[in-house]
């Protein structure tokens, strides 16, 4: 996760960053497969641009060119809950998606997910920098965000949205508001408690 977010980030230090869709999920509806997804697009002169910078853009998960020449990266796992607790605790862990992830079970039996975002903004542009990139390409941000969902039986608590039914919460943090001041609209940490699935 968090080698996935800095990939974003990079995304967004590049002038053509507008063309960049990032989204992550966590579907907790079957506790003996969760799944874990996480979906990043890059236009076509983003993808160009970080292959020219030697970056692999997606080296652990499965890159694909698609016909307009974006670029996108898909990254997937599946566990029973209890594997994937254990996973993520593991600090020597190879499952690039649980960076900057914890997750641990309640006494009610729900899951509390948190997801650690301060790398976003550690990582971003100087102030300077994002203001230059606002007069120049604020425009273009618009319609393009980095998602984070979190789905299940019921969310019980969030610092999200709840959305479909109360069984998602998300985060959507827009392009365009994290350029559109000094200091960039990201929380640091979204969490959720949320209710398995059988």
């Amino acid at each position: 996760m968090r080698r996935f977010l800095a990939l974003a980030v990079l995304a967004l230090t590049l002038p053509l960053a507008a063309c960049f869709d990032a989204d992550v999920t966590a579907d907790f509806t079957d506790r003996e497969a969760v799944r874990l997804d996480a979906v990043m697009t890059m236009g076509a002169d983003v993808y160009q641009m970080a292959a020219s910078m030697g970056e692999d853009p997606c080296k652990d998960g499965v890159g694909t060119v698609n016909a307009d020449g974006s670029y996108t990266c898909a990254q997937s796992d599946v566990r029973t809950l209890e594997a994937l607790m254990a996973e993520v605790a593991d600090p020597n862990s190879d499952l690039g998606m649980s960076e900057g992830v914890s997750m641990v079970e309640t006494p009610e039996g729900y899951v509390r997910v948190s997801f650690d975002l301060s790398d976003m903004t550690a990582d971003m542009p100087s102030p300077e920098e994002r203001a230059q990139m606002a007069m120049m390409f604020g425009d273009a941000f618009v319609g393009h965000a980095i998602t984070i969902r979190v789905r299940g039986e019921e969310i019980i608590e969030t610092s999200g949205e709840i959305v479909d039914d109360g069984k998602t919460a998300q985060l959507v943090i827009p392009l365009e508001d994290m350029f559109s001041s000094a200091n960039p609209d990201v929380p640091e940490m979204f969490e959720v408690v949320v209710q398995p699935g059988g």
